[in-house]
């Protein structure tokens, strides 16, 4: 296991066995912890390296990693107490940290799960893991080392469900109940750090398992207060029995779809593919607020509900720092969402029909995705005649856009931008906006940056 162990670290750095050498001689104990010797088990690539020392070494390793390294610099992270110097080199992040404790197994206790807290001595060459974290690897559990150290720091309630995704684990009891006892520090957790553990969530294909399992443990609607109401709110008798099964679902559908790809269309990124689901959880969240029933036939509606879902959207995740376009386009997904299944591609008129183009612009093909995934959600996976209309609106859009191509494109200037740039008032703007807007439409320019550029040379040309 070791020499693995030690072929794969060499393959992907083979500095750090430099540093044995250099431990042995210095007699300074340096150690390799946390998720790079479970990555390195388990054979995969790795980017970080936490390294656990004495405090009063610091300066000394630091100094042996960067002659080692030959690049680079060391910041400090952390409160006082926990200060940790951060090295970024290349690819690489490399952190160098206190040992917590007397020793390297008081260190390991206060990790969050076993196959976390695993240790290489790099001075003797030396495997430690004394809450048998190599064996949970392999079994795929996630297993916390102590109760208590998921409610010290509650954010690990989330990363716990975020590994049970990664290693096709499953979560032990223990590791259930402790998510359970520490669910209502939630609130206390800064939002921003919530962001890279859903990004990670939902890049994976089963995301709807974490957030069943954070349900489970009564730590998802902490997180995202605006769910809460939609569990038992019910709807009509084509949806699922409440609005909040009902958002689940739509969500694993989304993952349906992004295998199957009914719409042809692109693989999405790792950043859609997010800002779909974050749009699919939200997108009914404003049913708990507008429901009311016909009291004469006892219909169900939820007038202007998706107003209302945008708001709560932007709302609630203002603090998870996902950014001002990123916000925004959640809305708009969120707001036109319905807008897709209103349409009867049969008796729209390509006006209306320019228009959802023009308004949705790139986000075209995941509001066509998430209206998808939205009506399967609601009647299921088999083939139906919403579906098909679905289908031949997509394809219907798909054809207006290509026609009429150079419509949809926004220009990359404006003539506001060659005023700016000392242009006079004059048909030569009008002029030079469209020969830069040709070549945006050619590929030949393909930011803002390059129009300018080329307006730029446009304009001493004239000049000589």
């Amino acid at each position: 296991m070791i020499a693995d162990f030690i072929s794969r670290l060499s393959q992907q750095v083979p500095q750090i066995l430099d540093l044995g050498p250099i431990a042995r001689r210095q007699h300074k104990p340096i150690y390799l912890v946390g998720g790079a010797v479970r990555d390195l088990l388990y054979g995969k690539k790795i980017s970080d390296l936490d390294f656990v020392i004495p405090e009063t070494e610091l300066i000394f390793w630091e100094n042996s990693i960067l002659e080692r390294l030959g690049q680079g610099h060391f910041i400090t992270l952390g409160a006082k107490k926990q200060t940790i110097r951060r090295l970024v080199s290349g690819q690489f992040t490399i952190d160098l940290a206190p040992l917590q404790g007397n020793d390297l197994n008081e260190d390991l206790e206060h990790r969050d799960f076993t196959i976390n807290a695993m240790a290489w001595d790099v001075a003797q060459n030396t495997f430690h893991d004394p809450f048998f974290g190599l064996q949970d690897l392999r079994a795929g559990r996630i297993n916390c080392v102590r109760r208590k150290n998921l409610t010290h720091d509650p954010i690990r309630i989330v990363r716990a469900v975020r590994f049970m995704l990664e290693f096709k684990a499953e979560l032990t009891a223990t590791t259930c109940l402790a998510m359970s006892d520490g669910a209502g520090s939630l609130k206390q957790v800064a939002r921003e750090r919530f962001t890279p553990e859903f990004h990670h969530i939902f890049s994976h294909s089963n995301s709807v398992c974490a957030l069943q399992e954070l349900d489970k443990a009564g730590a998802l609607c902490e997180i995202i207060p605006p769910l809460a109401p939609l569990k038992e709110l019910p709807q009509n008798h084509h949806h699922h029995p409440d609005v909040f099964q009902h958002s689940l679902a739509t969500i694993a559908a989304l993952d349906r779809l992004c295998e199957e790809n009914p719409l042809q269309i692109k693989p999405l990124s790792a950043d859609n593919r997010a800002l779909l689901k974050w749009a699919a959880l939200f997108h009914d969240c404003g049913k708990a607020l507008t429901r009311t029933v016909d009291p004469d036939c006892g219909a169900v509606h939820f007038y202007g509900y998706e107003g209302f879902s945008s708001h709560l959207a932007r709302e609630t995740l203002a603090g998870f720092a996902l950014g001002r376009t990123s916000l925004k386009r959640l809305a708009r997904l969120i707001e036109n969402h319905r807008r897709p299944l209103l349409t009867d591609p049969d008796k729209s008129q390509a006006k209306s029909l320019r228009q959802l183009i023009f308004e949705l612009e790139d986000d075209l093909e995941l509001l066509m995705v998430l209206a998808f995934a939205d009506l399967e959600a609601t009647q299921g996976q088999a083939s139906s005649a919403r579906q098909e209309k679905l289908l031949r609106l997509w394809r219907q859009l798909k054809t207006i856009y290509s026609e009429e191509r150079a419509r949809f494109i926004k220009p990359l200037l404006t003539g506001k931008d060659l005023l700016l740039l000392g242009l006079q008032p004059g048909p030569a703007i009008g002029t030079i906006l469209r020969m830069i807007h040709k070549k945006q439409l050619s590929g030949t320019i393909t930011d803002r940056q390059e129009a300018l550029v080329e307006v730029q040379q446009l304009l001493r040309a004239g000049e000589n």
